[in-house]
């Protein structure tokens, strides 16, 4: 035979159980993480952001309490991988070593799926990545000023040419905003790679780029480029003898391959805040300086909400910039 329950005592069971369930649930929101949290990279092994988010993985992994593991989806410039942490589940454990190309500059470019300022729930800032402008040694300059004044003296028909990883990068557009400065305009000439682009320079195929400054600084060591400035207010640490943009007369010149780490958009608050807390005291060890510096970036930290700030200040600026410019891919 089967025992009735009456109504009330039905209605009384079935509350116990959802409270149950809720105290569950809240249980393991609390215990966040539970198991393996992953970093997603829009690049390949062995770029910058790959290199930043293994760093930042190793320190943050024993603070979770969890192993964190990086995972490369690269493509169509970093939008694969931050377009795939966007439609993840808002757990906390897929996470996005966002850059300024994939997610302030992506929108003006490419046909993506994703808002740089809803589709994600910021953690906090990782690194500032600035650019270095290197010159062909053929141009015999060695600051701004110089090359400034040698390219106001190119006939009409003349011009010097750039190259870059691509076009829609913050290399590409860093040359758009020299052409007021420099008074001239300049010849644009994307290649495959930032390796290839800053290679084109020391062998004399074009005379500028915006480089990476570990590829920028071993080519100087060795006097195949010139560098002249670094793409920031102040000098850069892993490039100290190189000028700031502000010190070679550019004060407003400030461009920022800056490294961030993203979670999906309505990630829990409380979840939101164990990974920002993990990520500051990560990003405190002095080791992780030192590391960062090899990869030509500056440890910058900051709290959730003023990376939010940032992302909506810098999606405002470069379409704005590449609206004025009617700059499109290529």
């Amino acid at each position: 035979m089967y025992a009735s329950i009456r109504p009330g005592t039905r209605r009384s069971t079935l509350l116990s159980i959802f409270l149950s369930l809720s105290a569950t649930a809240t249980v393991a929101e609390d215990k966040f993480p539970t198991r393996p949290v992953r970093i997603i990279v829009g690049s390949e092994a062995g770029s910058a952001p790959d290199l930043l988010a293994r760093v930042v993985a190793s320190e943050m992994g024993p603070l979770l309490g969890q192993a964190i593991i990086v995972e490369n989806r690269a493509g169509a410039a970093g939008t694969i991988g931050a377009g795939f942490v966007a439609s993840s589940p808002a757990d906390g454990y897929s996470l996005l070593m966002g850059t300024v190309s994939n997610v302030a500059l992506a929108p003006s470019f490419y046909p993506i799926r994703y808002n740089p300022n809803t589709s994600f729930t910021p953690i906090g800032m990782v690194a500032s990545v600035p650019l270095v402008l290197v010159a062909t040694p053929a141009l015999g300059v060695h600051s701004f000023l110089e090359l400034q004044a040698k390219a106001r003296q190119l006939s009409a028909s003349d011009r010097y040419a750039y190259s870059s990883p691509g076009v829609g990068g913050p290399q590409h557009l860093a040359g758009v905003l020299l052409q007021a400065p420099l008074g001239v305009a300049l010849l644009h000439i994307p290649y495959k790679s930032g390796g290839a682009a800053t290679t084109a320079v020391a062998a004399g195929d074009v005379q500028l780029a915006f480089a990476g400054i570990p590829a920028a600084q071993s080519l100087a060591l060795g006097k195949k480029v010139v560098s002249l400035f670094v793409t920031s207010p102040r000098r850069s640490s892993a490039m100290p003898e190189v000028p700031s943009a502000t010190e070679a007369g550019l004060p407003s010149f400030d461009i920022d391959n800056w490294h961030a780490l993203f979670a999906p958009a309505n990630t829990p608050p409380a979840v939101r805040a164990t990974l920002e807390a993990a990520l500051i005291k990560a990003l405190a060890v002095p080791a992780v300086k030192e590391q960062f510096q090899k990869a030509g970036a500056d440890v910058a930290s900051s709290t959730s909400s003023e990376l939010a700030a940032k992302v909506a200040s810098e999606a405002a600026r470069w379409s704005k910039i590449v609206a004025d410019n009617k700059l499109k891919a290529e």
